[in-house]
């Protein structure tokens, strides 16, 4: 009898093993539904909740419920990376664009922002406006301080996260400029001018197939822009990779 429950014993510990070493946790793979529907709740919805929250979006509590919250959340998710969803299902590659969203400011990526960081000389601007020059410098160097600051929507403290026009604010703070908090409200309060009149310091907008803006950035030169860029990436100084952009003249 001791050794048929030993053997008992010992099949159900193999088998636990087993089941443990080929069973994917659903924290990094999607779980199996077809779709998440409102009004579900689950863990795996919590873990979509989860990531969410760290991304910044507006949930008040991970309670595995798929609700008003998340539904919104996640349509605001699909907005800042440029796509279109109403939020009201969630697929596989829904989960997957928010879990690497949540999960990829990994520490490679940190150690790669902090060389680029060290890389970042103080850019020198010539317009031929010496006193505008001088104030541009300051807003690069500021951007370039942040460089490698996670993206965090509504996110307006460098420590914490940023968002594009939470970058683009905290940039302008060294030589006093200020604008409206998104970044409809920077487009609507800078002249739109033409890509043969933008200069460095000057704002750069990027829009939607429908012409919504969605994003802002501050121009670096040589086609190049500093911006917080979306969830998952880190800020950083980038070519203009967007087809649809509008520009911003800023007043120095």
């Amino acid at each position: 009898m001791r050794y048929l429950k030993r053997i008992v014993a010992s099949t159900v510990l193999v088998l636990g093993l087993l089941a443990t070493s080929i069973t994917p946790s659903f924290a990094n793979s999607y779980p199996g539904e077809e779709y998440f529907q409102v009004g579900q709740q689950n863990e795996h919805v919590a873990q979509v909740q989860n990531w969410l929250i760290k991304l910044g979006y507006e949930i008040s509590v991970a309670n595995g419920r798929y609700g008003p919250q998340t539904t919104a959340a996640i349509a605001k998710f699909y907005a800042d990376i440029n796509n279109v969803s109403d939020g009201t299902t969630l697929g596989p590659k829904g989960w997957e664009r928010i879990r690497v969203a949540a999960t990829s400011n990994d520490a490679k990526e940190e150690v790669e922002t902090k060389k680029s960081k060290k890389k970042n000389k103080p850019e020198q601007v010539v317009t031929g406006d010496a006193d505008r020059d001088a104030k541009v410098e300051k807003v690069l160097a500021k951007a370039a301080s942040m460089a490698g600051t996670p993206y965090r929507r509504g996110g307006t403290d460098p420590n914490r996260g940023l968002d594009c026009s939470g970058f683009v604010l905290n940039a302008m703070k060294p030589v006093g400029i200020s604008f409206g908090r998104t970044s409809r409200d920077m487009r609507a309060e800078t002249k739109k001018i033409s890509k043969d009149e933008l200069l460095v310091g000057d704002l750069v907008f990027f829009h939607s197939s429908k012409g919504t803006v969605y994003h802002v950035a501050i121009y670096a030169g040589d086609n190049k822009i500093w911006h917080a860029r979306q969830p998952g990436l880190r800020a950083a100084k980038t070519p203009i990779y967007a087809k649809r952009v509008s520009y911003g003249r800023v007043n120095y």
